[in-house]
């Protein structure tokens, strides 16, 4: 043996080696048939919980079933040798079994199949993870797992959705690739798991020992190129929304509390105590919003014990215009106020059926054709279910109205009849006269009325001033109110609102407008009930206005007999000026911040996805072109003025220049050259500097790299005097690196050498 390192005898040093190495080896196995079947079920298990994840966000009465499935999966996780014992008849009973209750849920639920399906999906991914699972029973569960997922983001169109899809991604290509490793063709045999000895941190500890750092590495690159490649043909691939072009997979879920066809007192204040962000708009700018915005949704006109209704009437086909549009063209603006300026709302599902739209407008505008009702003359747009995902759509040069302008039915009834008390006589618009009150309750109104109006005769304009006065002075706003509004005493029937006119001194928005349209009517305007959202903050990250549930709101429209109008009024304290008529100014809030940042990405998505039209494919499209394009031309001026540098100095090699960038040169190349020649001693200064543990000794490193080396490239059996030596500079007592160098250049040569019949020669 050529001279190396002399640690006692050379039968002792190799059999130490030896079983060095068999320690290296066995640290390097690769896992055994029981581990990766372990593997196997730990993968299909997290994977059949983020598909219940993804399920959870879906409102179709099912959360209970999903939770369920949840904490079995979990307890299949944490015991799996519980499951195991599970006698395999079990499983064969259950098949046909699952088959009759699934079937039976859709016979009982039909037409409404959406709910059943995802029950369905539920229990088979149930069956599925707690049966015996073998190769077709893995890709089932794959399969399944993705139904969900994508299920759950037609449905949703959620940013969520991303996120699950790109945890989804990896985890399916780790079972795979279990799976793989499994697969032995025709000789595959059935393997049941004993999980006599299981253990989830000696699980997880061995496959970090077998872990393979490189090709982690490249899967992880190949991830990216795939996510790299599918954004690409997302932005050039043209696409539809599902959720609007396919009616059937509509998930119908029920309104905010506040936002239907009938509103309690308290209902729209319950809202306010919720901070989760209700519609997001897309400005043409900060500066459009220059008044408080008022975002008008729905119009409740029929009143009966403490609850806003929209009446029988203005709820009938006589009202309401079904239509099939794509786009609304407005009515009410002038052409001189038409900019061509763009508002693109993204309203949140489960928010309401009734559409914020504030007043006049040129054009209303959806993705596709949509399905809506027109409630023309109270200016009222409603789709035909609450849709659960977000639902987006744009109107353009969009105004703030203080004013609506009566419909023909609404001027003619107000003006040519008059109400009757009884509420089955009653048809809009004569149900904004409608006062169902007993006499001792009507008589509490005119009382306040008497001291209001003191025997003028006020335009609705004016008397508006004057009640909304006498409301603000006498009350205080409050999120809880006295008076027995919330609580009446069991004896007494008296009307909450007249009973909170009579005893309360606080109250919510719902009690001021509650209260002004009973007293309107009773003065003789006519007045109904307005349910919206007022204000809103600014978001500073991606220059977008934010509706929170917070600004629920409502008001107050009077009709003006006068203009032939309805005028709003907003009672409430704290919302502007007590005059109609006045313009109060907005109040903008800025959010910034973390939270600002994290809403962000939502807008992003919904600005990509959500509301994603073929304009909006081809100017990102050019974007990214123009971004290429400019990147190649500055790459390209670089390398063509390097080579002109290049050129200049070898015409003029020895110019005071030239020579100064030549030795800077040549002085970097040594420099580097150095380094690199030292670089043993160099990480052994720092060792020893840090005094970290005796692994990271450069030495050490660099040895086991070459013994990792020779293993991979001439196998366990080859054992030459080169290899030995490598063992003692790993294991044994520290060695410097000018030591190690003779060591490393003949581990370099076996590397080279392809010949493994005579080892000993090294």
């Amino acid at each position: 043996m050529k001279t190396g390192l002399r640690i006692g005898s050379h039968s002792d040093r190799r059999g130490r080696a030896e079983l060095r190495f068999m320690s290296m080896t066995y640290r390097s196995a690769k896992l055994t048939t029981e581990e990766l079947h372990e593997v196997k079920h730990l993968m299909g298990g997290l994977l059949t919980m983020l598909s219940f994840w993804s399920l959870l966000s879906l409102d179709v009465q099912s959360s209970w079933l999903i939770a369920a499935g949840l904490l079995a999966v979990s307890f299949s996780l944490i015991r799996p040798a519980w499951v195991s014992h599970i006698p395999p008849f079990t499983w064969r009973l259950t098949a046909p079994l699952l088959l009759v209750v699934i079937i039976a849920d859709f016979l009982l639920n039909i037409p409404e199949f959406i709910p059943s399906l995802v029950r369905m999906v539920v229990l088979l991914l149930l069956y599925r993870n707690f049966a015996p699972r073998y190769q077709r029973e893995d890709l089932q569960l794959i399969l399944l797992c993705l139904f969900c997922l994508i299920m759950s983001g037609v449905m949703t169109v959620s940013l969520l959705f991303a996120f699950q899809i790109l945890l989804f991604t990896p985890m399916a290509m780790a079972l795979l690739f279990v799976v793989c490793l499994l697969d032995r063709g025709e000789q595959t045999e059935k393997y049941e798991t004993s999980w006599t000895h299981f253990s989830w941190p000696r699980l997880l500890q061995r496959v970090w020992q077998v872990l393979d750092w490189r090709v982690l590495a490249l899967g992880s690159a190949m991830f990216g190129f795939v996510v790299l490649v599918s954004t690409l043909l997302f932005i050039l691939t043209p696409r539809f929304n599902l959720d609007q072009a396919i009616p059937f997979l509509q998930v119908e879920t029920q309104a905010m509390t506040g936002f239907s066809e009938e509103v309690a007192l308290g209902d729209v204040s319950a809202v306010q105590n919720d901070n989760a962000v209700a519609i997001r708009i897309d400005l043409p700018s900060v500066d459009a919003l220059d008044t408080q915005p008022y975002w008008r949704m729905l119009v409740l006109d029929r009143y009966l014990d403490g609850r806003f209704q929209m009446s029988g009437s203005l709820n009938s086909y006589k009202f309401r215009e079904p239509m099939t549009r794509r786009e609304l063209p407005g009515e009410g603006l002038p052409p001189r106020l038409r900019r061509g300026e763009e508002w693109t709302f993204y309203m949140e599902g489960g928010i309401s059926r009734y559409l914020p739209v504030p007043g006049d407008y040129a054009v209303l505008r959806f993705q596709l054709p949509q399905e809506i009702e027109l409630l023309r003359e109270p200016h009222v747009y409603c789709l035909d279910s609450v849709s659960q995902s977000v639902f987006s759509y744009q109107i353009e040069d969009m105004q703030f109205n203080t004013r609506f302008q009566t419909g023909r039915r609404e001027w003619q009834g107000l003006e040519d009849a008059r109400p009757s008390t009884r509420l089955d006589s009653a048809h809009y618009p004569l149900t904004t006269f409608e006062l169902a009150l007993r006499p001792e309750e009507r008589a509490s109104l005119s009382e306040i009325n008497g001291g209001v109006v003191q025997g003028r005769d006020l335009s609705a304009s004016e008397y508006s001033q004057e009640l909304t006065e006498f409301l603000r002075g006498n009350f205080e706003y409050s999120l809880r109110p006295d008076g027995q509004v919330l609580f009446p005493n069991a004896d007494d029937a008296t009307d909450p609102v007249i009973n909170w006119l009579r005893e309360g001194s606080r109250g919510h928005c719902e009690l001021f407008a509650s209260a002004f349209v009973l007293l309107a009517r009773d003065a003789g305007y006519p007045a109904r009930l307005v349910i919206g959202f007022v204000g809103g903050s600014w978001n500073s990250v991606e220059d977008y206005f934010v509706i929170r549930n917070r600004d629920a709101h409502a008001w107050v429209e009077i009709y003006d007999q006068a203009a032939k109008e309805w005028l709003r009024v907003d009672p409430t304290p704290g919302t502007g000026s007590s005059d109609p008529e006045a313009v109060n100014s907005g109040n903008m809030q800025f959010e910034t911040g973390w939270s600002a940042w994290i809403d962000s990405l939502r807008i992003q998505w919904y600005r990509r996805i959500v509301n994603f039209e073929q304009k909006d494919q081809v100017e990102m499209a050019m974007s990214l072109k123009d971004m290429f394009k400019a990147f190649a031309e500055e790459f390209s001026a670089r390398a063509k003025a390097a080579v002109a540098e290049f050129k200049a100095w070898i015409s003029q090699p020895f110019s005071v220049g030239n020579l100064m960038r030549g030795l800077v040169a040549a002085f970097f190349v040594l420099f580097l050259v150095l380094v690199w020649r030292a670089r043993y001693a160099f990480m052994g200064l720092i060792f020893r500097l840090l005094r970290r543990p005796k692994a990271l000794d450069p030495v050490r490193r660099q040895a086991s790299r070459y013994l990792k080396r020779l293993e991979e490239k001439h196998g366990e059996d080859f054992k030459p005097d080169v290899l030995i030596e490598l063992q003692e500079l790993r294991f044994g007592p520290e060695v410097g690196p000018d030591q190690a160098k003779a060591v490393f250049a003949r581990a370099k040569k076996a590397l080279r050498s392809g010949d493994r019949a005579s080892p000993d020669r090294w």
